[in-house]
């Protein structure tokens, strides 16, 4: 997993996790300029003061710096020689802190410099890859794993190394194009503007790339922000945007509409079609700007503006085996992301199957994505500021008003978001106490508490947690467990992520930095780094046999425990509960048919352990791949209800599952009824199960057309 893609941002101290990370933010100004070697120089400076854990730039730091700035150039390891890494280690590996202390940047000008030489005489091989002939019909396959993979030794090693790219880009297009000759023209375009892009690159871009390889050497998840990621950030956590409420994809040069926002602008007008080309924008009565060959960031400011005002797109569209032009105005207005929103749905659970005491039990579900937060909104006082706690709780007041039996709080794959909305979730299960403890980088320790008194569900509650549950979800489930408050159900833990980054906002042309500043500790005092939130009771998932998580970064940051906190704890949740009930789901998971799926591709993944890391190159073997991913990756459809599928194949039918492919779900649902009917058994002093007695192992889940939607 890539840790450069992660983003964050506001306007006064605040504490944030989202994606991965867990943010405090302040703002500092400094004269507006580009990145230039001193500017470089004082973010480092102020790296090292903040950071929890290393504050001095050495020569180990110095190591994995460069590392680090070599492989941003060249992750496929398709451009530099094993010699020019070599060469330059040699010469820098333990001398660059030295030089970045004394503000001489050259051996990053170096380093771009060997690359830019590399990267245009590639092309040449690259053009010559692209028009060879292929022979897709013999067993072939592509080495993938980057981290065992070395730097090549040889120019022909390289140039193998691009055959293999090439033919295996070939055959992707193969399957879509009818003649291989209009995928060699693709590739032609693609590797033509990568080329131009090359050229546009400026030091700008090398500082930028810099900053990140040595931020990431002190640990995942401190990194430089550019202005751009900041944007993405507002709008990632205000759940809105002022544009034309359409996604956007670049392709050979193209800016091209993904997808509409329902109700959004572009949307309203009937004249923007999906797959419509952006060839140029214009701002109201202004001269329209080409965009072709323009990079999607900049086309993207181009669109987006302030509600109320023009934008005007030049649309290229295929119409009849013709490509016509139109030119569509539109009136930017605020998009609301409602996709990404907490919402509710209620499910009936047959418990009891005889005739004569036909019997179910409403559970609950809220799907939170993201602990998110206008951030903007509550800084301006805006009443009607987005916020998860509070759209928590309209769903909550929903299901209660409803009279289910239970809640089931779905937090797979939920990265995290704001360190208050999580403590203010929290709150809406339980009175007052502390959710969150905080350790800074000068070993001082805050409590973060939840101060409501009020409890808005008391009832039996569980949490469903996978891999990819990270930082504000780990709070709310560590505080939910060491409460005994509910059950933590799904995969065997979570991500992992413990740490708080700081973003200092430092000024519009310059971005950010983030700094990771604390660390995360339960009530218990517990740690969640590394090892994250185990679950009370685990369900089988494909996900967990992958390296998802802290633990799998370099410069991970370790686990520790410090006191633990003062908290009342519940009675609703013990060890002999958690057996019972893992007992019985364990009983029902053997014999479910839906789980059969699930084991059948664990086995499947743990089998392909050497061709994991390569891929066929083989057109048969390829089709094949297609409709048979067991044992390559987890399958976004079925096994990870919010997986992510490639950007340009995702619609709104993506974005849930059904319960009846959903087998978690289903297990979890059913998990809960046993856990309703356990907890009306008290006190809990003999665990007797009466009212159990009667209820089948195989509970069925009432079908998608009898499914409830919450009120």
């Amino acid at each position: 997993m890539s840790a450069e893609k992660r983003f964050a941002k506001t306007f006064r101290w605040n504490a944030l996790v989202l994606g991965l990370l867990g943010v405090l933010f302040i703002s500092f100004s400094t004269p507006a300029a580009a990145l230039n070697c001193q500017e470089v120089r004082h973010l480092i400076g102020l790296y090292l003061k903040m950071h929890f854990a290393n504050s001095s730039f050495d020569d180990e730091m110095s190591r994995r710096t460069l590392d680090n700035f070599i492989k941003s150039w060249d992750p496929g390891k398709v451009y530099f020689l094993k010699a020019d890494v070599k060469a330059l280690e040699d010469k820098y590996a333990t001398k660059l802190d030295d030089m970045i202390t004394d503000a001489n940047c050259s051996a990053l000008d170096e380093v771009m410099k060997v690359y830019s030489k590399r990267f245009f005489e590639r092309q040449k091989t690259i053009a010559q890859a692209i028009d060879a002939k292929h022979d897709f019909t013999v067993d072939e396959y592509m080495d993938i794993d980057r981290k065992k993979m070395e730097f090549a030794a040889t120019t022909e090693e390289i140039s193998e190394r691009w055959r293999q790219r090439v033919k295996f880009q070939l055959l992707q297009m193969k399957s879509t194009l009818a003649d291989v000759n209009k995928g060699r023209e693709k590739l032609h375009k693609r590797y033509d503007l990568a080329a131009k892009r090359q050229k546009e690159l400026s030091s700008d871009d090398m500082y930028s790339i810099f900053l990140n390889g040595f931020s990431l050497s002190m640990d995942p998840h401190s990194d430089y922000m550019s202005p751009e990621q900041l944007e993405d950030f507002r709008i990632s956590t205000r759940l809105s945007l002022e544009g034309i409420g359409a996604v956007l994809r670049s392709d050979d040069g193209f800016t091209i509409i993904q997808s509409l926002v329902p109700g959004g602008a572009a949307a309203k007008t009937s004249k923007v079609k999906v797959d419509d080309k952006i060839i140029a924008v214009a701002q109201g009565s202004d001269a329209s700007v080409d965009v072709i060959d323009m990079d999607l960031r900049e086309v993207v400011k181009l669109i987006r503006g302030t509600r109320g005002t023009e934008v005007r797109l030049t649309l290229a569209r295929e119409e009849s085996g013709k490509t016509a032009q139109i030119i569509v105005p539109i009136i930017r207005e605020q998009v609301q992301l409602q996709d990404r929103a907490a919402k509710s749905k209620i499910y009936e659970v047959l418990v009891d199957e005889s005739k004569e005491t036909k019997r179910t039990l409403k559970i609950g579900v809220i799907d939170l994505p993201s602990f998110y937060i206008d951030f903007e909104g509550r800084q301006n006082r805006d009443a009607t500021f987005k916020s998860s706690s509070r759209d928590m709780l309209n769903e909550i007041k929903k299901l209660t008003a409803a009279n289910v039996d239970g809640v089931i709080v779905d937090l797979r794959s939920n990265g995290g978001g704001s360190l208050d909305e999580s403590i203010d979730i929290a709150g809406h299960f339980f009175d007052k106490g502390p959710v969150v403890q905080i350790k800074d980088n000068r070993g001082k320790i805050f409590v973060q508490a939840d101060e409501d008194e009020k409890t808005h569900y008391s009832g039996p509650l569980v949490v469903m947690i996978n891999r990819q549950s990270a930082s504000a979800s780990e709070i709310f489930a560590g505080a939910i467990q060491d409460y005994n408050r509910g059950l933590i159900v799904g995969d065997t833990h979570t991500f992992g992520k413990g740490t708080v980054q700081n973003l200092n906002d430092i000024d519009e042309k310059l971005g950010a930095i983030k700094v990771t500043i604390s660390k995360f500790y339960r009530p218990s005092g517990s740690s969640t780094q590394l090892k994250g939130v185990e679950s009370d009771i685990v369900f089988p998932d494909l996900m967990d046999e992958f390296e998802i998580g802290e633990k799998h970064y370099d410069y991970a940051l370790p686990w520790e425990k410090i006191k633990t906190s003062s908290y009342k704890t519940f009675p609703h949740v013990n060890p002999d509960i958690i057996k019972k009930l893992a007992d019985r789901s364990k009983e029902r998971v053997g014999k479910d048919e839906g789980f059969k799926k699930v084991f059948e591709a664990i086995a499947e993944f743990k089998k392909g352990t050497d061709s994991r890391s390569k891929v066929s190159l083989k057109e048969e073997a390829a089709a094949d791949a297609k409709t048979a991913k067991a044992g390559t990756k987890p399958d976004a459809k079925k096994d990870d209800k919010k997986g992510t599928p490639p950007k340009e194949e995702m619609d709104d039918e993506d974005k849930e599952l059904s319960i009846t492919e959903d087998f978690h779900m289903q297990e979890a649902l059913r998990l809960s009824a046993d856990y309703v009917q356990l907890l009306a058994n008290r006190p809990f002093g003999g665990l007797t199960l009466p009212e159990l007695a009667n209820v089948s192992v195989a509970n069925q889940i009432k079908p998608d057309a009898k499914v409830k939607s919450s009120p």
